[in-house]
């Protein structure tokens, strides 16, 4: 398939992953401790003689963490959420206790190690296309809501991670256009390097990663030592493609920082990832906790079923393509939380046939990475035909 490109492709370059902001602690422990056993907690573990034969466990050691644990046992220490969802008798996840026993094999966590993404610095690759499950297919009918016979190709379906690390943190978001960010990127330390001399000296230059920053803003503006921020590249207002009412701005993730020391009215930072080249004045802003989304991948709408009948929406834009949508490129939709719409929910693209007396046209699928109050960011997940801003969006 072709695909329309409406900028200039852009390198990713190689980050440097922090688990800090993954999994921060920032609760206070749980009071009443008993004893299970040989030692103390604040959970009620189930017996390890009652999960499933075969099951993988993790007795957890002094300085284990989650994040650390995910690390292990999935290869990506951002799918700790799901090991904390398969061990639901811990109540806090900041908060583990040595001698007891995680279940980190079993229905819903032996695939997480599918999310792509490796140890200490690895680079942001393009992302690839995800599977819908694995296994031998078989033939079986089955009856859709309007009585009518239907044969379906039945696969086994396991729950795989529907995006990566730069899906999530190399891409952005339509928020509000005026959308507080007070902390900036003012210059670079290396002057002399990054500053064409003898021509204008205030002129712009881009960061990489290990560069050394100043940046607008000190403690009173929020900054803190020792924390990491998303460098934000605040981007044009993006306009409804069927309505033409603005939707808010495009705030581009470009990179992160983290604060070495503030001063009065400035700090200074070091470049730590980068997905872009980092622009003089490029805003910051607290880095989310944003989990990969895992779930299980249903398949396409079969061509006799109807729709869904749910909330819908439309594409209203996507990461600098306009046309030629295919797996794994990433887009922007205008539903939101406002719309009950959260991480890991799947929609169905469509699109109005060209004869007025046929149904919609089935085109795709996209799964639900991140949400905003009123629009999201997904991935393409499958397609039939490119898909291209405009499609309308149904929730499966």
């Amino acid at each position: 398939m072709v695909s329309v490109r409406r900028v200039a492709p852009v390198l990713l370059l190689v980050i440097a992953t922090s688990p800090a902001f993954a999994q921060r602690q920032t609760s206070q422990p749980p009071r009443e401790l008993h004893r299970v056993g040989d030692h103390w907690t604040a959970y009620n573990p189930p017996d390890p003689a009652s999960y499933p034969a075969g099951a993988k466990t993790h007795e957890i050691k002094q300085g284990d963490t989650l994040w650390d644990l995910a690390q292990t046992y999935y290869n990506n220490g951002y799918l700790w959420p799901q090991l904390w969802e398969a061990n639901t008798w811990i109540t806090d996840a900041h908060w583990i206790y040595p001698g007891d026993v995680l279940l980190v094999e079993g229905e819903g966590t032996s695939v997480a190690a599918s999310a792509e993404a490796g140890e200490g610095t690895t680079p942001l690759a393009t992302v690839t296309p995800r599977g819908a499950g694995t296994g031998e297919p078989t033939d079986v009918f089955a009856t859709s809501s309007s009585g009518i016979p239907v044969a379906r190709i039945v696969r086994e379906n396991r729950p795989l991670a529907l995006g990566t690390e730069a899906d999530i943190y190399c891409y952005g978001y339509i928020g509000d256009p005026n959308e507080p960010m007070p902390n900036t990127i003012a210059s670079h330390e290396d002057t002399d390097v990054k500053y064409v001399l003898y021509a204008n000296p205030e002129m712009p230059a881009s960061a990489t990663i290990g560069d050394l920053v100043f940046l607008n803003g000190d403690a009173s503006t929020g900054l803190v030592a020792g924390d990491t921020y998303l460098v934000i590249d605040a981007k044009e207002m993006i306009k409804h493609p069927v309505t033409g009412a603005d939707l808010g701005r495009q705030y581009d993730y470009v990179g992160q920082v983290r604060v070495l020391c503030t001063e009065e009215g400035r700090s200074r930072a070091i470049v730590v990832q980068t997905c872009r080249e980092i622009p003089v004045g490029a805003r910051l802003k607290p880095i989310p906790q944003l989990p990969i989304p895992i779930a299980r991948v249903p398949d396409l709408p079969a061509w006799c079923d109807p729709p869904s009948g749910k909330t819908s929406g439309y594409i209203v834009d996507s990461r600098e393509w306009d046309l030629g949508l295919v797996e794994g490129n990433l887009v922007q939709i205008d539903l939101g939380r406002n719309d009950q719409l959260e991480p890991g929910d799947f929609l169905t693209v469509s699109r109005p046939s060209v004869r007025k007396d046929q149904p919609d046209v089935v085109l795709g699928q996209l799964g639900v990475l991140t949400t905003e109050d009123r629009t999201a960011t997904a991935i393409v997940l499958a397609t039939r035909r490119e898909l291209q801003i405009g499609d309308r969006v149904e929730l499966r």
